[in-house]
Parts: structure tokens; C-alpha cells; sequence
């Protein structure tokens, strides 16, 4: 057992010292800004390889003016000529002194527009990138992967968003947002859903979930085990005893739980509480995605992170069924 173990130190070492020796890089460009720009062991060159994986998705060593060379983003770089994607020359008609990355989302931009980069496997002749129509680079800001701004506009998914009222428009949070009309629900190149709320008593609960001063708003795309597509109001009536957890197809309204936004009736609230993966209890009953389990002792019911098991005093379950018999508790 020793010398197996040994044998294996040994060749995963070798194999590391081959990697080493192999490896064609120096140190990144620009740590902070991205890991697939490198200088070359000498020193000298600028070579790309996407987040360095250079065994699995290659390198390329770039033609670029050393000495001007920067790092602008994940996949974005200049020298005083040329901006570049990846190792690709962006050759259309950017001004490359003002070109630019802003924000975390990678939005390149020059002085007299904002590029969408629509598909990044076109990227021959300056294809793959185009302008973002009417947007001001100077103004426009980013607010999330599906919104962004600037003076004169709101934008959606990279088009002009016409249906909204720019001053008024909000996120809300990851899938509702609202203007003076009302409050709407958005899913990635969907159309905006409004849903109708007391607008002026609307409060985010969390970055799915809202409410106003009579329901609770979600949306939910499965219910009973069969994909759906709505956004539910459950009314309440104490704000204090909406509770959320972890798994969040779960939430506590008043005294009742939902599950997928249906009431899991047979649930006692004020002992409910998640196990993991699926499972949750009370103290009557073991549910699995939403459905008691027959026969499970809520009391003994737990998960052994030892063996990544559930069981209870009598038995091992497995995706809400009894598997065997528990050897011991």
C-alpha cells in the first residue's frame, strides 16, 4: 500500500515536471484583468491561450506591438495600432486610442460607439461584433447581464427598451423590475411580463421574490413535477413571517409552507426545515421534493456527510425511497 502510494506521488510529480517544461508561458500580462494573456518565458512576446489551458484549447503567439501592449479585459487587448479579441485583430473601424472595456461584464466600447459581441466564432473581417444602435459610450452603463443605460435610453438584451419610462425605470431584482406603469417580469429574450401590484407598496424580498402590501410574487417553472411557466401571488397577511430557504422552490408565508408555490398541506411550519438535497421535515413527517416519504422517522431523520448518505434509525433512503436497511444509527 506504501509503495503504491509512493509510485503514484512520483508520477503525479513527474507528470507536473513534464507540464513545467512544457509549458511554452511566463507570467501574465495583467492578473487582475484576465488569465489568457502571457509573456513568453523569455520575456519578449505576448502569447494567448484561453485561461491558459494551452494542452487543451492551444495557444497563439501574437503579432502585436510589445512596448504598447495592454491588457484591457477578459478577452480584450490594444497596442497602439490594433485592439484585439482573444488573439483575433479586430479589423473594422475602431478608434483604437479610445477603445476600451468597461464594467465586469466586458462591454467594449471606443469613443464613438458600444460593440456587441454577438458571436464569437465569426470573428474573421471584424465579424462577430456589431454596434450597439444609438447608445452614447460615454454615458452608458451596464446595470446587469440583461439591462444597461445611458442618457437617452434604457437597453434590453442589447436592443433600445421602447415599452418602459426611462426615468422611472428600476431593477428590481433578478427577474422583476418596474417604471411608473407598473411592475414586470423578465426572463433572458422574453418578452417583459407586467403583473399586476399595488405599485406604490411594492418591496423586493429577495433577488427572486416580491412583494406588496397584499401578495407575495414569484415565479415558477415547475409545479408537481411538470414544467409550467407563471408568476404566482400568494397572499399574506404578516410581512414578518414571510421566510425563505435555501432551496428556493421553498417559502414560509404566515403558516404555511410552499412548495414550487403549491401549499404543502401535510406541513407543520413552525417545525419545518431543510435536510438537503432534496429532502426536508417536520416533526411528523420526512418530505423529498415536496412528497412525504412513507414510513421515515422525522426525529432520526439526518444526512451523514460521512458517507453522503440520508437515513434514519431503520433506514438508508435514495432519492426519497428506502434503499436498505441502516446497519446502525
Amino acid at each position: 500500500m506504501i509503495l503504491a502510494a509512493i509510485f503514484l506521488l512520483l508520477t503525479t510529480l513527474g507528470i507536473y515536471g513534464v507540464y513545467r517544461f512544457l509549458n511554452p508561458f511566463g507570467e501574465l500580462v495583467n492578473k487582475e484583468k484576465s488569465n489568457s494573456y502571457f509573456y513568453t518565458r523569455d520575456g519578449d512576446k505576448i502569447v494567448h491561450s484561453p485561461m491558459g489551458n494551452w494542452f487543451s484549447l492551444g495557444k497563439t503567439e501574437m503579432n502585436v506591438d510589445f512596448d504598447t501592449f495592454q491588457v484591457l479585459g477578459r478577452e480584450y487587448a490594444k497596442d497602439q495600432n490594433h485592439a484585439y479579441y482573444g488573439a483575433k485583430l479586430l479589423d473594422f473601424d475602431i478608434d483604437v486610442s479610445s477603445f476600451t472595456v468597461k464594467f465586469d461584464y466586458n462591454i467594449p466600447m471606443d469613443k464613438n460607439h458600444v460593440y456587441i459581441l454577438y458571436d464569437r466564432y465569426d470573428l474573421e473581417d471584424g465579424g462577430g461584433f456589431k454596434i450597439l444602435e444609438d447608445a452614447d459610450p460615454a454615458t452608458y452603463e451596464q446595470l446587469n447581464f440583461s439591462f444597461a443605460k445611458d442618457k437617452n435610453y434604457i437597453f434590453r438584451d442589447n436592443e433600445k427598451l421602447t415599452e418602459v419610462d426611462y426615468t422611472s425605470f428600476e431593477i428590481l431584482n433578478e427577474e422583476f423590475c418596474k417604471d411608473n406603469k407598473g411592475v414586470y417580469y423578465y426572463l433572458y429574450h422574453e418578452p417583459l411580463r407586467k403583473i399586476e401590484t399595488n405599485l406604490s407598496e411594492v418591496t423586493v424580498l429577495n433577488q427572486y421574490c416580491i412583494r406588496d402590501d397584499k401578495y407575495v410574487y414569484l415565479h415558477t417553472s415547475r409545479r408537481n413535477g411538470e414544467s409550467v411557466d407563471e408568476v404566482v401571488s400568494i397572499p399574506y397577511k404578516n410581512a414578518e413571517k414571510i421566510t425563505f430557504f435555501e432551496n428556493n422552490r421553498i417559502i414560509k408565508i404566515d403558516d404555511t409552507i410552499y412548495y414550487e408555490t403549491t401549499p404543502l398541506k401535510e406541513a407543520d411550519a413552525d417545525t419545518f426545515e431543510e435536510v438537503g438535497y432534496g429532502y426536508t421535515k417536520d416533526i411528523n413527517h420526512v418530505f423529498f421534493l415536496g412528497e412525504i416519504v412513507e414510513g421515515a422517522d422525522s426525529k432520526t431523520f439526518k444526512y451523514n456527510s460521512r458517507n453522503y448518505t440520508f437515513s434514519d434509525k431503520n433506514y438508508i433512503y435514495e432519492s426519497g425511497e428506502i434503499l436498505k436497511k441502516s446497519k446502525r444509527w
